[in-house]
This record gives structure tokens, C-alpha cells and sequence, in this order.
């Protein structure tokens, strides 16, 4: 049997082996440079949170997206239990649909037909003379729930595309069927 031999590595040269140094120290600097960045960016959101709430949510939500953003929004605006106003990202007047469109983000419908509003400890809506229904919101892991005069709650799921809020999904009081809800108007 023969044996193996295993096969011998040259050695590197002076010139190789500065290249190799610096290239190490260039991967040790940025490294360290990005450690530094990452300080300085979480001690800016952390004084930001406390000294503009509003802007430190606006930024939370646009550089990590409306996942991140909701539980500090909770935590900031008191949505832990139920309260009249809705959440300012719900306010205003929403279409409801049967099944969902396919809308570039950020844009309304042409039309807004079968629409509610979510006002502050109301519920409206204009079908059948309308309806005026008093309600609570809260915000509850990552959906908005909405409970009525009766302690009914209603759950609204929100479908979520990066920082965007795209639509909502519920089943309206008085409904069997689930709708989604796309914002037509504040």
C-alpha cells in the first residue's frame, strides 16, 4: 500500500505577508468601526425615545420596519389596555372589501364603497343608515383590538409590507364575513 504523502505548503513571501497583515487589520478596523456605529446609533434612539417620542417612532418604523415599530408605539402611547382613541395609523376612513386588491404601496383606492370609520371611541359606519357603535382600542402583540359597548372584542390583524401598513383584516360587528379594509381617506 502506498502511503500518502501530504503536500507541502510554500511559504509565503515578505510581500504576502504584509498583504495578508493588512488585509487583517482592514477587516479588525471595520470591525471595530462598526461596533462603534452601532453604539452610537442605539444611544441616538435611545435619547431620541425619550426626548421626541414621535420622531423616535417615525425613525423606529422606517429603518426597521412596522413589526418593530408597533410595540414601542404600545408602549409609548398607553395601548397596554383598551382607550377611546384608536391608534393614529387606523383614524380615518377605510374601504371594505371581500378580497384583497393589488395596490402600489402608500395608494387608495379608486373608490371608496362600503366604508367605516375608526373615530375616537366610535366605530362608524354608513350602510343601512348608518351606524354609530361606541368603542375601545388596544394594541395586542401584532393586531389592533377593538371592543364594544358589550365587551365584544373584535380582533383587526394588520397585513404589514415592510414599514408600511398595507391594509386591515376583521370581521365587522354585526358581519360573519371577514373584510379587508384598505384607507381611503383621514
Amino acid at each position: 500500500m502506498a502511503a500518502f504523502k501530504s503536500p507541502q505548503l510554500r511559504r509565503l513571501n515578505r510581500e504576502e505577508w504584509l498583504t495578508a497583515s493588512a488585509l487583517l487589520l482592514g477587516v479588525v478596523v471595520y470591525l471595530v468601526v462598526l461596533g462603534v456605529l452601532d453604539r452610537r446609533a442605539e444611544a441616538y434612539f435611545l435619547r431620541l425615545r425619550t426626548e421626541n417620542p414621535v420622531l423616535y417612532l417615525d425613525q423606529l418604523r422606517e429603518s426597521r420596519g412596522f413589526a418593530a415599530f408597533l410595540p414601542a408605539y404600545r408602549e409609548l402611547n398607553g395601548f397596554d389596555s383598551f382607550r377611546p382613541q384608536p391608534p393614529n395609523f387606523m383614524v380615518g376612513r377605510w374601504t371594505m372589501r371581500s378580497e384583497t386588491l393589488r395596490l402600489v404601496p402608500g395608494t387608495a383606492p379608486d373608490t371608496c364603497s362600503d366604508p367605516v370609520t375608526f373615530d375616537y371611541g366610535l366605530y362608524l359606519t354608513v350602510e343601512s343608515g348608518g351606524v354609530a357603535l361606541p368603542v375601545q382600542y388596544r394594541i395586542a402583540g401584532d393586531r389592533v383590538e377593538m371592543k364594544s359597548r358589550d365587551d365584544a372584542v373584535f380582533d383587526i390583524d394588520l397585513a404589514i409590507y415592510g414599514s408600511q401598513l398595507d391594509h386591515v383584516e376583521f370581521v365587522p360587528p354585526g358581519r360573519s364575513d371577514k373584510v379587508y379594509a384598505y384607507l381611503c381617506g383621514r
